[in-house]
């Protein structure tokens, strides 16, 4: 059974491009390199077409390595915009995150995000200049754009020597000794060799070094005080003062690796098993109790069980694997586990360590430890699981992403159940997706969190389960309503023989405030309709209400009122005035003005101050209107509304304009009339519509007005 002191969990994150899996790959080759990709490939991690195809991660790999006598479990989180919900959950289950910025291309807007959503759970983190192997590379530009974008307080543990081709070890800043790398036949790089500093670098190595000390003595008083009387901290104290920021965000610890050829890995893994905490430092654990409130939890072995699925993997042949943090307790063969949500039990079968595509089994896993668990029954991402012998501790640890894009799907008629079991399965690996019915538009529509998001599920559909899905944008809900007052007679009468139908009503119409949908007013005196036939009346009047005069959409905000009609006593039924009622409302809205209304949306969106004026133009431009702005540490923050029609591709859209730096909320806020050009667009558009025999998949982007 593994000392929870001996375990990291460690959150590998950046923008995508900056190395993550192959420093996650690199850290396998030094200590597992049995199970790492031979060829120094990504292969063991990247196992995936849609990565390969992208050559980026779309879901977290988990993976471990052991160094030192301790556990690494490595999860390497994505990097691309689209996927940062998935690192966020691996960030929830971690203690600690590594933090990478490319020595060429330096801070990028993911790296900012990633950056935020450590800030948010106060994850502790070391940060990792990667490929100073490469053209262009500087490691003193990276720490400088690191305080400069991140404003944070970068401190240097290390020295480069040399850069781009003549990159080949790293000067420790607390030793003041080189760790020169040496090559390897296959061109990689083993272990490393102590020597002294070159002279060349003394002077800059000096420099940092100092600045290292100053930022580990004002961290605590006493060593500050010693300092300043000339007493410098020993090395063993700078590491324990290291560790002591690290855990406190004091300051950023900031290494130098080129991760392909494996320089500086070594002392990445030492650096993480150093500094980072361990699940000690996590004391105790709070959630809920269904029943009775606020619970907290000792985060030991010898307390109930308490886990967290933050990751499902499905297999169409295999099942599904999910990926658990343990919090507290010990999991193990023929444990039974409660799962809060559902109230539904069960026993566990195996237990295993993940590593990559692959999986070990184990005999248990306690407090700290990340396991997989195989075939449970109607697990989701961010379900806590726990023992039935204890008060449920049901714990929230992982949010619900508001989805940003959705596209409507056109499924073959003969695929509709195969495609809703594969979409179900979908659903279960990737919580950020969510399938909703418009009972507007009856469509099926795919949420997620950006087109790339998107298309990545869709050839995840047809690769795992052969289903075929085609994209189209979505149908706003566009509604009809009426301007004017109007009168009209709806009668309906039919001889045919034996008894008759007659069903004769005088309606009133009216229109009404927005949202006020169809009202009925019945206004009848002396009988003139029987008492028995005005609901008649009222849904003959409903059901016409659902296809407008216009372009067939729902007719809303009108009030209906009866004020007269007559009937016959053998002839009339409910179906006559309900025939009646239908007829009467058509014939009233000849004379009624009807316009076509859309949904608008309320849009909250932050963008970087040196992009707001192109934002605002570019939201003018989709007949939006500017409500405010509210200036923030993030940028500016417009609050606007702009309609449903002109917002359908509005998130790869902002991502383009900002270069990825800006995102935004929506949520409807009402309807308000279309402009009269548009609405010429918008019915020609549905009379096209109408008129063809069935509808043609299109590509994202090319959809339907």
């Amino acid at each position: 059974m593994l000392d929870p002191k001996t375990i990291r969990n460690v959150a590998i994150i950046a923008h995508d491009g900056a190395g993550k899996t192959a420093l996650t790959e690199a850290l396998l080759r030094h200590d597992a390199p049995a199970r790492a990709s031979k060829d120094g490939s990504t292969s063991h991690l990247d196992v995936d077409p849609e990565e390969t195809k992208r050559n980026f991660t779309v879901a977290t790999h988990i993976t471990y390595a052991e160094h030192q006598g301790t556990l690494l479990n490595l999860l390497d989180a994505p990097g691309f915009s689209d996927f940062l919900t998935d690192a966020d959950r691996s960030m929830a289950v971690s203690e600690g995150g590594l933090l990478l910025v490319s020595a060429v291309s330096g801070v990028k807007h993911q790296t900012e995000a990633h950056w935020e959503m450590a800030a948010e759970r106060a994850l502790p983190l070391l940060a990792c200049v990667n490929k100073l192997d490469k053209d262009r590379a500087s490691f003193l530009r990276a720490l400088d754009d690191i305080e400069k974008t991140l404003k944070a307080k970068p401190i240097a543990l290390q020295l480069p020597i040399g850069l781009a081709e003549g990159f080949s070890g790293v000067i420790d800043l607390i030793t003041m000794q080189a760790h020169a790398y040496a090559r390897k036949i296959d061109g990689k790089f083993g272990g490393y060799t102590l020597e002294e500093v070159p002279a060349q670098l003394v002077a800059e190595a000096k420099r940092l070094r100092t600045r290292l000390v100053e930022a580990v003595a004002e961290t605590d008083d006493a060593m500050l005080e010693a300092y300043l009387d000339g007493q410098e901290p020993g090395e063993q104290a700078l590491i324990e003062g290291i560790a002591h920021a690290v855990l406190g965000r004091r300051f950023l610890p900031v290494l130098a690796c080129a991760a392909r050829p494996g320089i500086g890995v070594d002392d990445v893994a030492s650096a993480i098993v150093r500094y980072l905490p361990s699940p000690m430092a996590r004391r105790e654990i709070k959630g809920k109790d269904p029943k009775n409130g606020e619970l907290v939890r000792s985060a030991q072995r010898d307390s109930p069980l308490t886990m967290l699925a933050f990751r499902n993997t499905v297999d169409h042949f295999v099942g599904r694997l999910t990926a658990c943090r343990v919090f507290s307790g010990l999991v193990k063969h023929g444990a039974v586990i409660l799962n809060p949500r559902t109230g539904n039990s069960e026993t566990v079968q195996h237990v295993y360590r993940i590593d990559g595509n692959r999986t070990t089994e184990i005999a248990e896993a306690a407090a700290g430890e990340i396991v997989g668990l195989m075939k449970l029954k109607d697990v989701h991402v961010g379900d806590t699981l726990c023992t039935t012998e204890s008060p449920a501790l049901r714990l929230d640890l992982i949010p619900c992403p508001q989805r940003v894009i959705a596209y409507a799907l056109k499924i073959d008629r003969e695929q509709e159940e195969k495609v809703g079991v594969a979409l179900h399965r979908l659903l279960e690996e990737d919580p950020s997706l969510e399938m909703v019915r418009d009972p507007e538009t009856n469509e099926t529509l795919l949420k997620g969190m950006g087109q790339v998001h998107i298309e990545v599920a869709i050839e995840k559909l047809k690769r795992k389960f052969d289903v075929d899905v085609h994209l189209e944008l979505p149908h706003p809900a566009y509604h009809e309503t009426i301007t004017a007052k109007a009168k009209a007679q709806g009668k309906y009468k039919r001889q045919s023989g034996g008894r008759g139908q007659y069903g004769d009503c005088h309606i009133e119409l009216e229109p009404m405030p927005r949202g006020s949908g169809v009202e009925f007013d019945d206004a009848i005196v002396g009988g003139v309709i029987p008492r028995n036939f005005i609901p008649s009346v009222e849904h003959g009047i409903r059901d016409a209400a659902k296809q407008g005069p216009l372009g067939g959409f729902p007719l809303v905000d009108f009030r209906a009122r009866l004020v007269d009609g007559s009937f016959h006593t053998v002839d009339s039924s409910d179906m006559a005035f309900r025939i009646a009622g239908s007829m009467a409302l058509k014939n009233a809205l000849a004379g009624a003005k009807p316009v076509l209304l859309e949904p608008m949306m309320r849009l909250e969106v932050m963008v970087p101050d040196e992009m707001l004026g192109e934002v605002i133009a570019d939201l003018t431009s989709r007949r939006g209107k500017i409500f405010g702005m509210e200036p923030t540490s993030k940028g500016t923050l417009i609050h606007a509304q702009a309609p449903h029609a002109e917002l359908r591709m509005y998130a790869p859209e902002l991502r383009s304009l900002t270069k990825g730096m800006g995102y935004f909320t929506m949520e409807v806020m009402g309807y308000e009339e279309v402009p009269t050009h548009e609405t010429q667009k918008v019915l020609a558009q549905r009379a096209a519509e109408q008129g063809k025999d069935e509808p043609k998949p299109n590509q994202p982007g090319k959809g339907r007005a």
